[in-house]
């Protein structure tokens, strides 16, 4: 559902949303929660205009009952330095809110229970996304270190993975509190969107990086060089396991070795993505010679 435009960029409410604020209302929270809504917003704000300022165009920002997220039209897979910066906003915004919270607390006697509750959930927003897994942006900020090491879709798996064991946590600790009749099911509800949310980026790594791809491949033909790489590969290397080694920002240039280990044929990066759309990334690199 369309809520509306802030700063120009789009605001969108997923249903799930009406559905916590239901609840929330329903049991008496319902103050809590619209502060905790205005907070993620700030949240997703920052990353948008963090992204504005960087040069990149953002879609929209969709709010979820426990988080958000922000869309950017650019792929940033060969970026990740960007990815990185952006990342970073969010939190940032969340420990700058909560210092300026406690300001305002120490001048107040009492502090109001609204305030400390602020101060509370944008400490608690901020530490949580900061977890180095996916699809938090703690999980980004690593891919992002580990994406000119391993290459982005191994940076992406081991990101992911690190959020469905984080997820799997999470559930554990739900399903102990109700053994000890500490019922929190909003623990159960984050551990099972963060367990899908991770899966989701696993699952779309290979696809994503195959997009990256072809936006390097026009990347080269718009700035007319790109610096370059080559891959030494035997005939019976899968076109997946060639992908893996690749890195960003390199175009990359295979060298087949046959069984005598000479060059049979030399290959460049836009024939094996074409192969692969064509005949799959499980197959041998001879298959397409």
């Amino acid at each position: 559902m369309a809520l509306g435009s802030l700063f120009g960029i789009k605001i969108r409410l997923n249903p799930l949303f009406f559905c916590a604020a239901l609840f929330c209302f329903t049991i008496g929270a319902g103050v809590e929660f619209l502060l905790v809504c205005l907070i993620v917003l700030l949240h997703e704000l920052a990353h948008g205009i963090t992204g504005r300022l960087l040069g990149l165009r953002l879609g929209e920002i969709e709010l979820y009952p426990f988080g958000g997220v922000a869309r950017f039209e650019e792929q940033l897979e060969l970026e990740p330095y960007i990815e990185r910066r952006l990342a970073w906003a969010g939190p940032a915004l969340n420990l700058a809110l909560a210092g300026l919270g406690m300001i305002f607390c120490a001048r107040l006697e009492p502090a109001p229970a609204l305030l400390l509750f602020f101060i509370q959930a944008n400490l608690v927003l901020a530490l949580f996304n900061l977890l180095p897994a996916l699809p938090l942006d703690g999980g980004r900020i690593l891919r992002a270190y580990l994406t000119p090491r391993r290459g982005f879709r191994a940076a992406t798996e081991s990101a992911a993975l690190l959020g469905q064991i984080l997820a799997g946590l999470l559930f554990g600790a739900g399903l102990l509190g109700l053994y000890h009749h500490y019922y929190n099911l909003s623990l159960l509800v984050v551990a099972l969107f963060l367990f899908f949310a991770a899966t989701k980026e696993k699952q779309q790594a290979i696809y994503t990086f195959l997009r990256s791809l072809g936006v390097k491949e026009h990347a080269l033909f718009k700035y007319g060089a790109l610096r370059g790489a080559q891959l030494i590969v035997l005939e019976e290397t899968r076109l997946l396991d060639i992908f893996r080694l690749f890195l960003p920002q390199r175009y990359h240039f295979i060298r087949v070795l046959d069984h005598s280990h000479r060059c049979s044929a030399e290959l460049s990066e836009a024939a094996l993505i074409r192969a692969a759309l064509q005949k799959g990334l499980d197959i041998p690199v001879k298959k397409i010679l």
